[in-house]
């Protein structure tokens, strides 16, 4: 083995490393930090002797446990999600909403908030509907096109801007329930719940196992369609299949716990400047870095010292995003190999 290739693999073990670290560190400290602290002893007592300390235990088992799990799926997707898409579109810029999804899946909520036909439960339904609704329409507007995936990121633009005007109309006629709209719209898990983890796992998984285990084929696209035919890839059905995979895990995760930005946008870059473009490393270690991201970005809102009262998660991670958004921006071009 070269040096280039050992330094490589001694890149990729301390970055697996490190995120394992600071993600234990950050999942145990989500579990002890809020109103009522806790010890990391007494958190493993109340897991393990719930009966002890009644409450406690309820605390962790009923509210944090699920909502750090949710959040660090939610990652998971968006981190997976976006580097697929970003390949996909062979825009490093990209990231899982701009197929217009998250408009989509806004308008959708926004409607289950302002109707009174829809009980409170519904908002989950009708985002995952709008959010796949909007994206549908983004495919057909741009098979319609012919323009690739030029025509393809054009038509989400022109998606989500006709949902998001939509959107406008609705904050307008909501008056008192604009509030509770506008916090759905940063996201947020402190709603989170045993149900929302189960039912937005079963939907992710598979897509997501999928998307992994084309994470190969991913790669021979990069090399264009003409090379992906002669080793036997139909080009066109595997990037409808992946887009659709990762757009729907992204879907049913927003879905309960609202739009949170950048961090699709964020998580595949930090994973390339590290370890290069191969998507059999980049797509999973994004994963663990947008669970990483957010899981920190949900300690930060619930942490007792802030002195704002619970934000939403969304305008953490845009405070994270933008800059690097805004690097990432001045940077390509010169340094960005996909």
């Amino acid at each position: 083995m070269n040096r280039r290739g050992k330094n490589k693999r001694l890149r990729l073990a301390l970055y697996i490393a490190s995120l394992s670290i600071f993600f234990v560190a950050a999942f145990m400290a989500s579990i002890m930090i809020g109103s009522y602290q806790l010890s990391p002893s007494g958190v493993i007592e109340s897991i393990i002797n719930p009966g002890r300390d009644p409450v406690a235990s309820s605390i962790v088992l009923g509210y944090r446990i699920p909502r750090v799990l949710f959040a660090s799926l939610t990652g998971l997707v968006l981190g997976i999600s976006g580097g697929v898409i970003q390949t996909l579109t062979r825009n490093p810029l990209a990231d899982p909403y701009i197929t217009g999804m998250s408009s989509g899946a806004a308008l959708g909520a926004a409607i289950a908030f302002v109707a009174p036909i829809f009980p409170y439960y519904a908002v989950p339904a009708m985002a995952f509907v709008g959010g796949v609704s909007m994206l549908m329409l983004s495919i057909f507007l741009s098979k319609k096109a012919g323009a690739g995936s030029m025509g393809f990121i054009l038509a989400g633009i022109a998606v989500g801007t006709f949902a998001s005007a939509i959107l406008m109309v609705v904050l307008a006629i909501s008056s008192e329930k604009a509030h509770g709209i506008l916090y759905w719209l940063f996201g947020s898990f402190s709603t989170s719940t045993w149900g929302d983890f189960q039912v937005a796992l079963a939907v992710s998984l598979p897509a997501l196992l999928f998307v992994l285990y084309k994470a190969r084929d991913l790669n021979i696209l990069l090399l264009g369609e003409e090379h992906a035919a002669q080793l036997g890839i139909d080009s066109k059905r595997l990037w409808l299949l992946l887009l659709l995979s990762a757009s729907l895990a992204v879907s049913v995760c927003v879905s309960f716990c609202g739009i949170i930005g950048f961090i699709g946008l964020v998580a595949p870059h930090m994973v390339r400047l590290v370890i290069g473009s191969d998507n059999r490393f980049v797509l999973p270690l994004a994963g663990f870095t947008g669970s990483l991201l957010i899981v920190i970005a949900d300690d930060i809102v619930r942490n007792p010292l802030n002195p704002i009262a619970e934000m939403p998660v969304g305008s953490v991670t845009s405070m994270i995003g933008v800059p690097f958004f805004v690097y990432l921006l001045i940077k390509k071009g010169k340094s960005f190999g996909m």
